[in-house]
């Protein structure tokens, strides 16, 4: 029961999280793919979260993730 309402807490919050990820050194063991995957875990609370979209539906920039409603500089 905890668990769940743990969930049902979590998913109320607004995040944003990592996209796009451009390495460019890696002087570690670690590929740039799993620091890619990893950067993505995490959560980002932001006021701006609710009014974005989504990169894939984003009409404004066609999908490609570059405009002010659905990324973040």
């Amino acid at each position: 029961m905890a668990n769940a309402l743990r969930w049902v807490m979590n998913a109320e919050v607004p995040t944003i999280a990592f996209d796009l990820v451009e390495i460019e050194v890696n002087s570690s063991v670690l590929r740039d793919k799993f620091i890619a995957h990893r950067l993505g875990l995490i959560p980002l609370m932001s006021e701006r979260a609710m009014g974005m979209r989504f990169s894939h539906d984003c009409d404004a920039c066609d999908g490609d993730g570059q405009c002010e409603y659905c990324s973040v500089d």
